[in-house]
Protein backbone atom coordinates (compact mmCIF):
# COMPACT_ATOMS: atom_id res chain seq x y z
CA UNK A 1 0.00 0.00 0.00
CA UNK A 2 1.35 3.39 -0.58
CA UNK A 3 3.11 5.56 2.15
CA UNK A 4 0.08 7.89 3.42
CA UNK A 5 -2.34 4.86 3.95
CA UNK A 6 -2.77 1.78 6.01
CA UNK A 7 -5.23 -0.88 4.99
CA UNK A 8 -7.28 -1.78 8.37
CA UNK A 9 -9.73 -4.41 6.53
CA UNK A 10 -9.93 -6.86 3.16
CA UNK A 11 -13.28 -8.26 2.21
CA UNK A 12 -14.78 -9.73 -0.63
CA UNK A 13 -18.11 -9.02 -1.58
CA UNK A 14 -21.04 -10.56 -3.61
CA UNK A 15 -23.06 -7.94 -5.68
CA UNK A 16 -25.74 -10.20 -7.33
CA UNK A 17 -27.66 -7.51 -8.61
CA UNK A 18 -24.90 -6.19 -11.09
CA UNK A 19 -23.30 -10.30 -11.06
CA UNK A 20 -20.10 -9.09 -9.75
CA UNK A 21 -17.35 -9.66 -6.82
CA UNK A 22 -16.34 -6.64 -5.37
CA UNK A 23 -13.40 -6.51 -3.07
CA UNK A 24 -14.28 -3.57 -0.44
CA UNK A 25 -10.89 -2.37 1.84
CA UNK A 26 -11.05 0.19 4.32
CA UNK A 27 -7.65 2.23 4.77
CA UNK A 28 -6.63 5.08 6.96
CA UNK A 29 -4.96 8.08 6.19
CA UNK A 30 -1.75 7.79 8.24
CA UNK A 31 -1.56 11.06 10.85
CA UNK A 32 1.33 14.22 9.82
CA UNK A 33 4.35 13.22 11.69
CA UNK A 34 5.36 17.02 11.34
CA UNK A 35 3.85 20.28 10.07
CA UNK A 36 3.20 19.74 6.91
CA UNK A 37 0.14 21.17 4.98
CA UNK A 38 -3.02 18.83 5.84
CA UNK A 39 -4.93 20.14 2.54
CA UNK A 40 -1.25 18.45 0.14
CA UNK A 41 -1.71 15.34 2.80
CA UNK A 42 -5.02 14.30 1.92
CA UNK A 43 -4.40 14.96 -1.58
CA UNK A 44 -1.38 12.53 -1.90
CA UNK A 45 -4.09 9.98 0.25
CA UNK A 46 -6.37 10.68 -2.30
CA UNK A 47 -4.27 9.73 -5.08
CA UNK A 48 -2.29 7.00 -3.58
CA UNK A 49 -5.99 5.52 -3.23
CA UNK A 50 -7.02 6.01 -6.72
CA UNK A 51 -3.33 4.43 -7.83
CA UNK A 52 -4.39 1.49 -5.32
CA UNK A 53 -7.98 1.10 -6.49
CA UNK A 54 -7.13 1.41 -10.31
CA UNK A 55 -4.19 -1.26 -9.94
CA UNK A 56 -5.23 -4.37 -11.58
CA UNK A 57 -8.84 -4.10 -13.23
CA UNK A 58 -9.96 -4.77 -16.38
CA UNK A 59 -11.57 -2.36 -19.23
CA UNK A 60 -15.40 -3.41 -17.85
CA UNK A 61 -14.75 -3.47 -14.25
CA UNK A 62 -16.26 -1.37 -11.65
CA UNK A 63 -14.92 0.56 -9.30
CA UNK A 64 -16.26 3.04 -6.37
CA UNK A 65 -14.47 4.94 -3.67
CA UNK A 66 -16.79 6.46 -0.72
CA UNK A 67 -14.93 8.79 1.64
CA UNK A 68 -16.09 9.19 5.40
CA UNK A 69 -14.36 10.66 8.34
CA UNK A 70 -15.27 9.21 11.91
CA UNK A 71 -17.90 11.75 12.90
CA UNK A 72 -19.97 10.43 9.28
CA UNK A 73 -20.05 7.12 11.39
CA UNK A 74 -20.97 8.05 14.45
CA UNK A 75 -25.14 8.25 15.19
CA UNK A 76 -25.73 12.28 15.77
CA UNK A 77 -28.03 13.11 18.79
CA UNK A 78 -29.92 17.01 18.55
CA UNK A 79 -31.52 16.41 21.71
Amino acid sequence: MARSLEIMDKNTRQYRRYNAVGRPITVHLISLSDNSDPVAHFLVGVNDLFEHALRDVGDTDMVGITIQNQMNKMTNSWE
